[in-house]
């Protein structure tokens, strides 16, 4: 029997890029590794339903590399809150340095707010390298 994989969403600012638009620590590895065992979307208002300009805005700060793993992930929309598009019937992890207070509510109300890992490269900038190795594993 075939295990449906987990689904990880992932915003932009803050968790592929740093303050100061630098590229997070071990982004190349990281994408690579998540590509090859989740569902990965994105979780960005960088990203309304369509990738194209998500991948043209990033494609100034990151590898060739980089870009073309990007270019695998699925966009999604949101209106007000990014718990919009997230599908709560799935298992997932949701990468984002930050959360409104509606969208904690969302994720208790749903009993999914342990699915949030909270990124903050600034005080842990090889978070993304020790997420592969441990809750991401």
């Amino acid at each position: 029997m075939r295990t449906l994989k987990k689904d990880i969403y992932i915003d932009i600012d803050g968790v592929i890029l740093t303050r100061g638009v630098t590229p997070a620590e071990h982004l190349d590895y990281f994408l690579k590794y998540v590509l090859s065992r989740y569902s990965v979307s994105w979780l960005t208002s960088r990203c309304q339903g369509d990738s194209k300009n998500t991948v043209r805005y990033l494609s100034q700060f990151l590898s060739t590399e980089g870009l073309n793993l990007i270019k695998k992930i699925k966009p999604t929309t949101f209106r007000l809150d990014k718990t919009e598009a997230i599908d709560f019937s799935r298992k997932f992890f949701w990468l984002d340095d930050e959360l409104f207070a509606s969208e904690e509510k969302i994720l208790k109300k749903h009993n999914k707010y342990d699915s949030w890992i909270r990124v903050d490269l600034i005080e842990n900038p090889n978070q993304l390298l020790q997420l592969v190795k441990t809750k991401l594993n």
